[in-house]
């Protein structure tokens, strides 16, 4: 498992762009402990791989075995969520969002209007 793990592992931090020190704060290791993960000396706890696929995204068995996709498919819930996580708008970002959406180009607005008017209806039946 060492050779295998250990090259999903520098994958993981290279797509990452992630430094090992960085990424085993972020982990919750020491910087020596990943370094001896990431040259095969050392096998992972079921504790580290759980940490390292919640903190960089990476799907659970393809860490440990190599197969199927690096990262986890995110539910278009959660890509919503992320993206709505980055933007932050609130209440005083609402005339940028309108501005920005003004510079729509033309032929792209009326579908985006419908779009939105949907997204309105939606919600609105939910309550």
């Amino acid at each position: 498992m060492n050779e295998e793990f250990n090259t999903r592992l520098l994958r993981v931090l290279d797509e990452a762009k992630c430094s090992k020190t960085v990424a085993a704060k972020k982990i919750g290791v020491s910087s020596a402990y990943l370094s001896q993960l990431c040259s095969g000396v050392r096998n992972p706890s079921d504790r580290t791989i759980s940490d390292i696929c919640r903190v960089f995204g990476v799907d659970p068995i393809w860490l440990r075995t190599g197969v199927g996709e690096m990262f986890s498919p995110q539910s278009r819930e959660e890509e919503l969520a992320e993206i709505f996580a980055k933007v932050q708008i609130g209440n005083d970002d609402k005339s940028r969002l309108i501005r920005a959406m003004a510079r729509m180009p033309d032929e792209a607005f009326p579908a985006f209007l419908k779009f939105v008017e949907q997204l309105y209806k939606a919600l609105s039946e939910e309550k």
